[in-house]
């Protein structure tokens, strides 16, 4: 080695420790120090991680409240003035309001029967049977205010008789299959 070193010009033997150094610097930074710095990369992470937990405290709490208060507003919509009714009292209420709206529109109503349907996912269907004497916007009208009144209610099956042949605005028969849907009380929460 010493006479290699001696032999050769002194430019040559710069560049060859330069080269050493720059081959065991690469080795330091591959094998000690990149670890270290990826290390404190993720610690760096995870301390950002937990700061913006502690800083959401707060807003996870207004977050509930926002989710909350639109349930709520989805029962309101899905059961009408039925959102806060145990299941018992439903059909004595929406009884009552078919037969207030018939008589605010001018609709006679002949019969309602309540009934059970199907289940549908987490909704039970609460079916009623209703009979009904009107002409035709008298009933598009009573439709209109029960699904108003009622939020969100389906008509099931339907059938539509005259009455009588005359060709001023008929009266008509109508037997309607209404269905409310409910939450399941064993899928709520």
């Amino acid at each position: 080695m010493q006479g290699f070193i001696e032999n050769s010009q002194p430019r040559m033997v710069a560049l060859l420790l330069i080269g050493v150094v720059s081959m065991v610097s690469l080795a330091e930074f591959t094998y000690l120090l990149w670890p270290q710095i990826k290390s404190y990369r993720e610690l760096s992470a995870s301390y950002n991680m937990f700061e913006q937990a502690l800083g959401n405290n707060n807003s996870l709490a207004d977050q509930l409240r926002i989710i909350d208060a639109d349930v709520e507003n989805l029962s309101r919509q899905l059961h009408g003035d039925m959102a806060q009714l145990p299941a018992k009292q439903m059909e004595s209420f929406v009884i009552g309001r078919l037969q207030k709206v018939s008589w605010n529109t001018e609709v006679e109503l002949v019969s309602v029967q309540p009934g059970s349907g199907d289940q549908v996912q987490n909704f039970r269907e609460q079916l009623f049977e209703v009979k009904l004497n009107a002409n035709y916007h008298e009933f598009f009208k009573w439709l209109q205010i029960i699904n108003d009144e009622l939020g969100y209610i389906v008509v099931k099956k339907f059938e539509i008789k005259p009455v009588d042949r005359g060709f001023d605005d008929p009266k008509l028969q109508l037997v309607l299959t209404l269905v409310s849907y409910r939450i399941e009380a064993n899928h709520a929460s």
